[in-house]
């Protein structure tokens, strides 16, 4: 008899419970997908190693600042080696570009 009475109390205090899961929408479950490598962020990160490897013969700083940009891009679309050899490759050819040319600058004005 003492179970009966166990049972009825359980279920009388429970019926809220049972209501609110009865009305209250599903679960929504996002399935998380990995994100694959793609060819498009290995092809970003070559044209941009190619940048920086051009910003050393011409234009250094557009094409440095331009490698670094898509570099940063390319880490982003997990092509993380070249992105970053662009990164590193054409931050240097552009801030040796900018620093020759301060130098030279002010070498030419210290002899006037």
């Amino acid at each position: 008899m003492a179970d009966r009475d166990y049972d009825r109390d359980f279920i009388e205090d429970n019926v809220d419970e049972e209501y609110a899961a009865e009305v209250a929408p599903s679960t929504f479950r996002q399935e998380r997908r990995e994100v694959e490598p793609t060819t498009a962020g290995a092809a970003i990160g070559w044209i941009a190693l190619a940048l920086a490897a051009l910003s050393f013969f011409t234009y250094p700083v557009f094409f440095g600042i331009a490698a670094v940009v898509l570099g940063i891009y390319a880490i982003s679309r997990d092509a993380k080696t070249t992105g970053w050899m662009a990164l590193i490759i054409g931050g240097a050819a552009a801030l040796l570009a900018l620093f020759f040319r301060v130098a030279l600058v002010s070498f030419f004005l210290s002899l006037f």
